[in-house]
């Protein structure tokens, strides 16, 4: 919907900013917020990268933009998390997407039908837009989960506000969330240790407290029955994306149609609950074919030969 503000989310990849923004441009958003981080310390590639992606913003449409750029480098979590915090001073809801994050046309107007639908359910806090669940598996056009994925969402002020970066509230409650989250054993002791990953700050990541927040509040997800973004960042540049062979890597979209069907009550679907997350962190999708494997074996013979 040309109504629902959209944040853009890029750093130092104009390739694959050129290609999201056509489709943002497509959309014709009238709210644009542009975030960047700034390069990385003495590093005249990186600079020129970024530069390169900013460029790429080019408005052509009638569009009240704001371009949120760090003259310095501020990491994944603190960049991410003030630059959509700051969007939210001045808007109430937002579809978020990131310049790996290439959406089908039709994600805009099922992100505006789903904010406008459940903007007063604060239970519902996260739209999704990736799907990696068979769709003859959902009775819907969507299913209630607890599952955040952050390829390409939407949200309101309303949740944003309460995003944990220090997971407290998680931690404080992470026996009584194990035993409520309706996840297999092995998803939910995976979901655990890489939480723990990111408090320890280990891994450096804005996704996680936010799915951290959404356990520790009994948040609700949206998640699309169609797929409706390609993730086409998975290459070596990735932060946390880096093997062009997984699973998750460029999955092909669908259209979803204006004629939604819509869940008789607010409340998560286990069948889609358990599926995506044991996707996600039970690893069943590798049951299911062997493309992440000649990339797996390079990086062990990479180990041994160090």
């Amino acid at each position: 919907m040309k109504t629902t503000p959209v944040i853009f989310i890029i750093f130092n990849r104009p390739d694959l900013t050129k290609k999201v923004f056509a489709e943002i441009r497509a959309a014709q958003p009238r709210q644009l917020y542009v975030i960047a981080d700034g390069p990385k310390t003495e590093n005249a590639q990186d600079r020129a990268a970024c530069e390169d992606a900013r460029a790429v913003i080019q408005v052509d449409w009638e569009c009240e933009v704001t371009l949120d750029y760090s003259d310095v480098n501020l990491g994944c979590q603190k960049r991410v998390h003030s630059g959509i915090s700051k969007a939210f001073e001045h808007v109430d809801r937002a579809i978020i997407l990131e310049d790996d994050c290439l959406p089908h046309p039709s994600l805009f107007s099922f992100f505006g039908a789903m904010l406008e639908r459940y903007k007063d359910a604060d239970e519902v806090v996260h739209i999704c837009g990736s799907n990696f669940v068979r769709p003859d598996k959902f009775s819907n056009s969507y299913a209630f989960t607890q599952h955040a994925n952050p390829w390409g969402w939407a949200t309101w002020k309303r949740a944003w506000q309460q995003i944990d970066l220090k997971m407290t509230d998680y931690f404080n409650q992470i026996e009584t969330i194990e035993r409520q989250i309706q996840i297999s054993p092995r998803a939910s002791e995976k979901l655990a240790k890489r939480l723990k990953k990111v408090h320890t700050g280990d891994v450096c990541s804005w996704a996680y407290p936010w799915l951290a927040t959404i356990l520790a509040k009994n948040g609700l997800s949206i998640t699309p029955k169609k797929n409706l973004v390609a993730n086409i960042g998975f290459d070596d540049r990735s932060t946390h994306t880096a093997n062009p062979n997984s699973f998750f890597a460029n999955n092909p979209t669908s259209e979803m149609t204006e004629d939604l069907s819509h869940p008789e009550a607010i409340k998560i679907d286990p069948l889609i609950q358990k599926e995506v997350f044991d996707l996600f962190f039970g690893g069943t999708y590798r049951k299911r074919g062997i493309r992440a494997w000649p990339e797996k074996i390079k990086r062990a013979l990479r180990k041994l030969q160090t």
